[in-house]
């Protein structure tokens, strides 16, 4: 079953190297959220929304936990 999607929130700096991650062309996947409340604010640009198949976030998943604040980068 492939029609289960999640949203994921990348920095637009960093949306590239996560559709790279996510087609297997890079082994580190940037950070991202998973709800738009813990979004920070950014001064050198905003969040860009992701839909990624579940299949694809259980991938994400297992190489980088997502961040609830910037704290732990």
């Amino acid at each position: 079953m492939n029609n289960t999607f999640v949203k994921i929130w990348v920095h637009n700096m960093e949306v590239d190297r996560m559709v790279d991650f996510l087609l297997n062309r890079i082994d580190k996947a940037p950070h991202y959220f998973t709800s738009s409340d813990n979004i920070p604010a950014s001064i050198t640009g905003g969040w860009i929304e992701l839909s990624i198949t579940f299949e694809r976030y259980l991938k994400l998943r297992q190489s980088h936990e997502q961040l609830d604040s910037f704290d732990k980068i």
